[in-house]
């Protein structure tokens, strides 16, 4: 497991005030696309990516996410198929949040 400085990519956007020039958006959506493709080329699902289970490598606008927190995820086989609800969507729905 490595270090990551940068806190959560909540509280990275937060920082910068939710505004983040577009190259810097793309570059971390490219970077979260290039890792979920990874995920799923092993047959592993996360089902619960949200901003606050990625973590920045560092604070600086170089700074790399990484995805963590697998307790929701799943091992699937080829021709599988997931028709489970999980995540925090389903959290707030069971409470009647939304």
């Amino acid at each position: 497991m490595e270090y990551c400085s940068g806190g959560d990519l909540f509280n990275y956007l937060e920082c910068r005030d939710f505004e983040l020039p577009e190259k810097r958006a793309a570059q971390i959506m490219q970077h979260l696309c290039v890792a979920v493709f990874y995920l799923h080329s092993y047959g592993i699902i996360h089902r619960d990516l949200k901003p606050e289970n990625i973590l920045m490598s560092d604070e600086t606008d170089e700074g790399e996410p990484k995805i963590l927190d697998f307790g929701l995820s799943k091992l699937l086989n080829i021709g599988d198929v997931c028709n489970e609800t999980h995540g925090t969507l389903v959290t707030f729905i069971e409470h009647n949040f939304i």
